[in-house]
């Protein structure tokens, strides 16, 4: 294992500990271009099934409505189990975005679901079979130095960029986020991350604010595509 990522891995909890987690579940505000809410403090249900790549967010979508991302096929399901758009292999489908107008459903559920699934995996989904890491350059923000994995992600495992950019402090704690979002979107995303909690012996950041990304690699303060603020965490634990 690379040894940024093994120094990471034993930060957050260890993989013997991941290993035996079945399920993550929490509870969120969640906001931004992404997911817009009707009521200013919507609090939402977050599930996420690290093992099987599988993300639930409830409300979001419509009114009543869960978006489910299973792999990568992605369904909009009200209540009573009803579906109201249901998508497989959404990567396979036209994901244009102009910049210009708000972005439609299920474009934006969809990107929420891939948002929360990897806020609530990393660093551990860089273990995964035929993930292929690299060390670049450290990068300075804010009078800090952080080290950064380049990380690609092979076809079959389920994810919204291909290539992923991930920064870690000097405790080598998560900091920050970058990708380019695959298909025709256009979108470049920072996000950067905070505020962690020790749950069941793991720990995770509970404030995400995710931006638009610069040519410079610097994020636009303007334009929050998507914020979470976990409120309760939960690992269900085999």
């Amino acid at each position: 294992m690379n040894k940024l990522l093994y120094k990471a891995i034993v930060a957050h909890g260890g993989l013997s500990r991941w290993s035996g987690c079945r399920a993550i579940k929490a509870t969120a505000l969640l906001a931004g271009e992404f997911c817009p809410s009707v009521q200013l403090e919507e609090v939402r249900e977050l599930t996420v099934l690290p093992h099987l790549q599988r993300a639930i967010v409830k409300p979001l979508g419509c009114t009543d409505c869960r978006s489910d991302l299973d792999h990568n096929d992605f369904s909009l399901v009200r209540d009573k189990d009803t579906f109201v758009t249901r998508v497989a292999d959404v990567r396979s489908g036209q994901m244009t975005y102009d910049f210009k107008t708000p972005i439609g459903q299920p474009l934006g559920a969809f990107l929420t679901c891939s948002a929360v699934r990897t806020f609530l995996t990393t660093p551990f989904l860089l273990t995964l079979e035929g993930v292929e890491v690299s060390e670049l350059v450290p990068w300075n923000e804010g009078g800090e130095q952080w080290r950064v994995l380049r990380a690609e992600f092979p076809p079959d495992l389920a994810t919204i960029a291909r290539v992923q950019d991930f920064f870690f402090g000097g405790d080598f704690l998560l900091r920050r986020h970058d990708y380019h979002i695959d298909g025709d979107t256009g979108i470049t995303m920072t996000e950067m991350i905070s505020d962690y909690v020790e749950c069941q012996g793991i720990k995770m950041p509970t404030r995400l604010r995710g931006y638009a990304r610069r040519s410079d690699l610097t994020p636009d303060l303007g334009r929050t595509m998507i914020s979470i603020n976990l409120k309760r965490l939960n690992f269900i634990l085999e």
